[in-house]
Order: C-alpha cells, then structure tokens, then sequence
C-alpha cells in the first residue's frame, strides 16, 4: 500500500529516503556531528548516503536508529554490540531497559539517563589507569572521551592537560618515565584513531603537519593534526624531525594551503629561527606557515618577523585554520 492510500491511524515506517544534513540530525538525536561521524566510521552505527556535492544525508530510519542508539549508550550499554543490533532487537531491548527501571514520580518507566562524565572526572580515571600501567583501562577511558566530548573538547581538555600532568608527575617524581612514555603510546594511539576517523578527500583543503629538525617530541604535532582533521582539512602528517626541504617537498606535492609545525623540545634550539625563516622564504606567500609549542613561543618575536603565526593553545590554530576558509564538519546543513 503506497503512503498516499495507507488508512490514517495505522504507523507509517521510517523513509529509507536520504534527505535529512548532518545538522538536522543532530538536533533530532542530541548527537553533536563529531560523535556521529565516530559511530558511522568506528562502529558502522548507519550508513548516510552522499549528495551530489559530497554532504551526508540520513533518512528518518538512520534518524531512528541514532535516536535508540543514543537512549541505550547512555542507559549504560556500550556502543560497539549496540551498532551490530538490527532496529528491532534495538526496540525490544530499549523496551526491557524500560521496563526494568523504576518508575519516577508515578509515571511511566524510563530509562537512566546518567550524564557524561565531566573533564575533571575523566582526567581522574585516566591518571589512576596511568598510575596502574592499566593499558586496556586508559584506552577505553581515552576513546569514550574522544566520543562523549568530541574531538576539540577532547583535545583541549584531556589529552593535552593529560600529558602536561603526567609530564610534572614525572618531575616531581610521582610518576616514573615508563608512566610518562605509557601514557604517551595510549594518547598517541587515540590521536591516530581520530585522524584514521576523520580522514577527508576529494577537494579538501590540505594541511601539512610536522616538527622542525631537531625537534623530536611529536605529540604536540599529533594534537594539531587532529584538531585540523576535526575542523575538516585533509592533513598530511610527516611526523618528528623533519628537514626543510622535506616539508617544503610535501606541502607543494599536497598542494597544501598551511603548513603547521610543533616545535616543543629544546626550548632554546638554536636553529629553530634559521628553519623557519628558509621554510617561509620558500614557500608561496598563500601558504600560511603555523607554529605552536614552547619552542616557538620563546622565539616569537623573531618568528613573527618571519612571516610566521605564531600558536599558543589549539584554539588559536583552529581559528587560523577557519580564516583561511574551512567550516567545521556538519556546520553547514
């Protein structure tokens, strides 16, 4: 029976029609745009399909679907056998859920609706598996982050502070150097996860991301590459210590629009300005040349008379990134 000639009354079934953006669907689902690119890419949760311009669009059965997945995710089911589950064992089990919960103020049983963990409470958990050598434990603690908060919040609320705590822990002596570099493995694991999630092609503008020779501490390289793939830039990811002319060969075969580096450890390399400078001489003077960490910082005044933007915190880099041009994933419907 076609939906123009079903009786009124009866329940029509969800459209498989995809025509619903990305920002309609989080509005409908309470999911922000960074949790549900994870659950599609991660777990498979739906599969959008693409406008001839590249957006993604769901129907209302993916809208649906998200909308159980979210009610049991934070009834306290976890997300990777929820997204094998077809929507009617999701139903039936979001039934059961309601029907063995108490009801509240004599009304209808409903699911626990228990609130994402706050920063401070994630930090906590992810400092005592760090302190327990607790692998499995501070992975997990790590990606729920990564999915709860999303990937800026992530960012700049715990895998950075993480690392600088855990990096005065080693100082102080509360923590060990196998503390520091197991940590480390765990964070840069996750970084990988999220840029591996977030990869982009096509006609995306490119980021070439790197840590000046002599500078051997990537993390911070990782962190921004991260925060780029968020923000929607294809990123070209060289990893420590890389020459000049390798970094200049990389951005002009990408065609990259910026190159970023992190430059942390020495904070009084020597060479530091020399590199910079011939980088920016080299480059188009379109190609805007980022630098963030310690490094820079000390050297600012110097590096900004090069040409160079100098970062202090993430938030400032993703602000460039945006003044070039790239809106973030899902900011447009």
């Amino acid at each position: 029976m076609s939906p123009s000639t079903e009786p009124r009354g009866l329940p029509m079934s969800p459209s498989t029609e995809p025509r619903h953006p990305v920002r309609l669907v989080a509005q409908r689902t309470g999911l922000t745009p960074h949790v549900l690119r994870a659950w599609e890419r991660r777990y498979g949760a739906v599969s959008p399909s693409r406008s001839e311009g590249g957006q993604r669009l769901y129907s209302d059965l993916d809208i649906e679907r998200l909308r159980l997945l979210q009610r049991l995710s934070e009834a306290g089911h976890a997300i990777t056998p929820l997204a094998r589950l077809t929507l009617a064992e999701l139903e039936q089990l979001a039934r059961a859920d309601a029907a063995a919960q108490p009801r509240r103020d004599g009304g209808p049983p409903v699911p626990d609706q228990a609130p994402a963990a706050a920063p401070g409470g994630i930090m906590d958990e992810a400092l005592a598996a760090t302190s327990a050598l607790d692998a499995p434990r501070l992975q997990a603690v790590l990606e729920r982050a990564a999915i709860g908060l999303g990937v800026p919040a992530f960012l700049d609320q715990i895998a950075g502070p993480l690392l600088r705590e855990i990096g005065r822990g080693w100082r102080d002596g509360r923590l060990g150097i196998a503390h520091e570099h197991f940590a480390s493995a765990a964070v840069r694991r996750v970084l990988g996860w999220i840029l591996r999630t977030y990869e982009v092609s096509g006609t995306a503008p490119r980021v070439v991301v790197a840590t000046p020779a002599g500078q051997r501490h990537e993390l911070g390289a990782m962190l921004a590459a991260a925060a780029a793939a968020a923000e929607g830039w294809g990123v070209t990811y060289l990893g420590a210590d890389l020459p000049a002319e390798d970094v200049l060969a990389a951005a002009r075969q990408s065609r990259a629009r910026a190159v970023a580096l992190s430059a942390l450890h020495p904070t009084d390399d020597p060479a530091l300005i020399g590199y910079v400078g011939e980088l920016r001489r080299a480059l188009p003077p379109e190609v805007r040349l980022l630098i963030g960490g310690p490094a820079a910082t000390a050297h600012r005044k110097a590096l900004t008379a090069r040409g160079t933007d100098v970062m202090e915190e993430l938030g400032e880099f993703r602000l460039a990134l945006r003044s070039i041009g790239v809106t973030a994933p899902g900011a447009t419907p």
